[in-house]
């Protein structure tokens, strides 16, 4: 799925839910947290203090799993859980403030769990954390099965240098990312090592070694990568294309790290969701990543959903049309929908749909006067 819209729209807000949904799942809560994520809509008297509910569906191992969670500032108002093991819908369980009811095919252990639970942990965290079979497969496809990348990639890069080291079927899928990508790359060699600060002492600013000290963090991680170029025609020693990766582009460097995730979600059939996807690399990879999901390429079933402002990837012979999305802003509430273009009739397989969005038929685009900022 593809997500389009103007600047302010809503579009990271998808993903920013997602974010909230796994860290609702992950653990069980300090009893007395109060969630500095719980974020209600303040344009309305209505829901200032209003409770979120966050949905998700998803299958683990052809499964079907239906949950939902709703809470406020401070403690879990409702949460439920249905699954389909044979094509039937059933409860797993079903909770509303410290009440609880089950199913009857997942019950085994459950009722002791939910003694166990605090107002402010989702009891799927505690029930999984408890190895009930049912709340683990659904945990597992919520919390380790979706990986959300956010605008800052490099905050990525060593995780991927670490995969590229342990994985060899990894690098190897990796080399040929950024070969079919163009990008003359033709070897990766990179270590991640933890140091001690304090061995770092004259190479870190001294107010960074203060605020280190003050919250107890002393480790430091010291990256190294180096990028070997394929230059045929070049006089000099080959270790001198064995470029550092402080010198690489942005573009080289968001491609990079991003592909990591990528081809681990490929490898491994998770579902990767990308904000602001296609910044800093080309039109023509960003389409290349997104074909890469089609089912052909993709025999583990990967799933890739991503929010852009590149309005080049919105064709119909990429995309179908309930994979294309907007979100739209209402001016006068400041609430934002999100809808499909499989909501619109009469859209044809042969429409120009650049041209169609670009004069507004689908709404979700931003009106931009023609003034002058200094006149």
């Amino acid at each position: 799925a593809v997500i389009f819209g103007a600047n302010a729209s809503g579009k990271s807000y998808v993903l920013k839910a997602m974010d909230v949904l796994q860290i609702m799942v992950r653990a069980p809560m300090n009893p007395n947290i109060t969630y500095p994520w719980y974020q209600p809509f303040r344009a309305s008297n209505e829901t200032l203090s209003a409770p979120t509910e966050l949905g998700i569906a998803f299958t683990v191992d052809d499964v079907r799993y239906d949950y939902s969670i709703s809470f406020d500032k401070d403690h879990v108002v409702a949460e439920s859980l249905y699954h389909s093991p044979k094509g039937r819908k059933g409860m797993v369980f079903s909770r509303k403030e410290q009440n609880f009811k089950f199913g009857r095919t997942a019950i085994r252990g459950l009722r002791s769990s939910s003694m166990l639970t605090s107002p402010t942990s989702s009891f799927l965290s505690v029930a999984a954390q408890y190895n009930n079979e049912t709340c683990l497969a659904a945990h597992k496809g919520i919390v380790n099965d979706i990986k959300i990348i956010g605008g800052n990639l490099s905050t990525m890069l060593n995780d991927v240098i670490e995969y590229i080291n342990l994985n060899k079927g990894f690098k190897e899928h990796m080399m040929k990312a950024l070969r079919i990508a163009d990008l003359g790359i033709c070897g990766i060699s990179g270590t991640v090592k933890t140091r001690n600060a304090v061995e770092l002492i004259n190479q870190i600013p001294q107010q960074v070694i203060g605020l280190m000290m003050a919250t107890g963090n002393t480790e430091v991680a010291e990256t190294s990568l180096f990028l070997e170029h394929d230059f045929k025609n070049s006089d000099v020693d080959k270790g001198m294309l064995n470029f550092p990766y402080q010198i690489e582009s942005n573009g080289t460097m968001q491609l990079f790290c991003l592909m990591g995730p990528i081809v681990d979600a490929l490898e491994h059939g998770y579902t990767v969701m990308i904000d602001e996807f296609g910044t800093f690399i080309h039109s023509d990879i960003a389409k290349w990543i997104i074909r890469q999901f089609r089912n052909a390429a993709n025999p583990n079933k990967a799933q890739l959903i991503v929010n852009t402002q590149d309005q080049s990837l919105l064709s119909l012979e990429l995309l179908r049309r309930d994979q294309i999305w907007f979100t739209q802003k209402n001016i006068d509430t400041g609430a934002s929908e999100l809808y499909s273009l499989s909501d619109f009739n009469g859209v044809r397989a042969d429409i120009d749909l650049q041209k169609s969005y670009s004069v507004d038929k689908f709404g979700a685009k931003p009106f931009v006067s023609n003034e002058d900022v200094m006149i």
